[in-house]
């Protein structure tokens, strides 16, 4: 085998192992959900609750979108990187995306983030205007 033949393996072993840990991590993040779902089902409370302080100590930003309305915005070079980067780390994990946002009873608001488009941001909206 050269040693371009060996980088050519080398890579696409790279590009499988990455793809393998990507479908691990969907898997897992889709177990979580459904045990969650389960739990709720039967009555049961699963792990601990994560308080809405974790966000709110964030610093939020006004904005307006025309299909939104009225939400905020924390942004990642506005925050104490640790309390920033520990709440994107909660939402990554629990998928909290638009259409699938984090929040527990009690929360005022719903939280997400865009990682596609906007790695360095993590959105909210009050869960009453949610609903609207």
């Amino acid at each position: 085998m050269t040693d371009t033949d060996f980088k050519i393996f080398l890579d696409d072993l790279v590009d499988c192992l990455n793809e393998w840990e990507e479908a691990a991590d969907r898997a897992l993040r889709g177990v979580r959900k459904l045990k969650v779902q389960i739990a709720r089902l039967v009555g049961v409370n699963v792990g601990p609750r994560i308080s809405e302080e974790t966000f709110a100590c964030l610093k939020w930003q006004p904005e307006k979108g025309a299909r939104l309305g009225d939400y905020e915005c924390a942004y990642k070079n506005q925050n104490i990187l640790e309390n920033w980067q520990h709440a994107y780390n909660i939402l990554k994990a629990n998928n909290s995306v638009i259409g699938n946002p984090f929040h527990e009873e009690g929360y005022q608001y719903r939280y997400w983030i865009y990682p596609e488009k906007h790695p360095d941001r993590i959105f909210r909206k009050k869960l009453e205007e949610a609903k609207a």
